[in-house]
């Protein structure tokens, strides 16, 4: 189950687990597990090394309207901004495993602290658009990738395994989707509705259909062609390619998954500090 026009659009990256769109600049930005940010076109004609954090392991990746890139950094333990200029400077306060972010229309960047594998120590935080960080809600089972639909910020539990969803406005977290012997990662929604799912294991991805119908969509057993997808994204000017990232590989992945991504928030973060 590994068709869909798979290939490969970046090659040659260090172990990215985070993927990025950026619509305004028609490339993907990927990161490293040595602090490196990766940059290249759709059409895998190559990347760029845009920079190296000193004692970076990168993450997940957002942008804002500015091009400025926001990355979970779990090395320096923070959410790293790097403007388009090249400058790096921390975003919030510090995080003790920074996994995952995703932007709201207010321009707050809800990150994922993801805890120990074992324990039930994994977060939500959230930051303001100043820097000022709140821890919304804890007791998580290695939380993971997050991704916003409506008023609801839907995040992962690897450890659980399942995905849950808490209003964005405060409240209880409610389960979507409870899962067996995986360990999802990441998290994307397409313009329908459906929830797709990486799986780190077993090299699988899901697609919840809006109903709550669960699909397996890729299901690659060797692990030859999809290797563990962490973070997931939407691409291209139609957002009609979906690129998997993979922290135990050396490449970003794409396929053509049959629906548009669903846009995603680039806010205006004024007093980003």
């Amino acid at each position: 189950m590994v068709d869909r026009g798979l290939r490969t659009v970046l090659g040659g990256l260090d172990h990215p687990e985070g993927v990025c769109w950026s619509p305004s600049e028609d490339v993907l930005y990927a990161g490293g597990e040595a602090g490196q940010i990766y940059r290249g076109a759709l059409e895998g004609d190559g990347h760029e090394l845009v920079t190296t954090v000193e004692g970076g392991f990168m993450l997940g990746l957002a942008l804002d309207d500015a091009g400025a890139l926001y990355v979970c950094d779990a090395g320096n333990g923070c959410v790293q901004r790097i403007s388009p200029d090249g400058t790096v400077a921390r975003h919030g306060d510090t995080i003790g495993y920074p996994n995952y972010p995703v932007f709201d229309a207010d321009g707050r960047l809800w990150v994922s602290d993801s805890g120990g594998w074992d324990e039930s120590t994994g977060a939500v935080m959230r930051i303001d658009p100043d820097g000022g960080t709140e821890r919304v809600i804890d007791g998580l089972r290695f939380a993971n990738g997050l991704a916003i639909d409506g008023d609801w910020l839907y995040a992962v539990e690897s450890g659980r395994p399942g995905v849950i969803r808490i209003p964005l406005a405060g409240g209880e977290p409610e389960t979507v989707i409870e899962l067996e012997r995986v360990v999802p990662d990441g998290l994307a929604f397409d313009e329908e509705g459906g929830l797709w799912v990486g799986c780190w294991q077993p090299n699988r991805i899901y697609r919840m259909a809006h109903d709550g119908t669960l699909e397996t969509i890729v299901d690659d057993w060797s692990g030859e062609y999809v290797l563990t997808p962490t973070n997931l994204a939407f691409a291209g000017s139609d957002l009609d390619v979906l690129t998997l990232a993979s922290l135990g590989g050396w490449a970003v992945k794409a396929i053509d998954p049959g629906v548009r991504g669903a846009s995603l928030h680039y806010p205006e973060v004024v007093g980003a500090r």
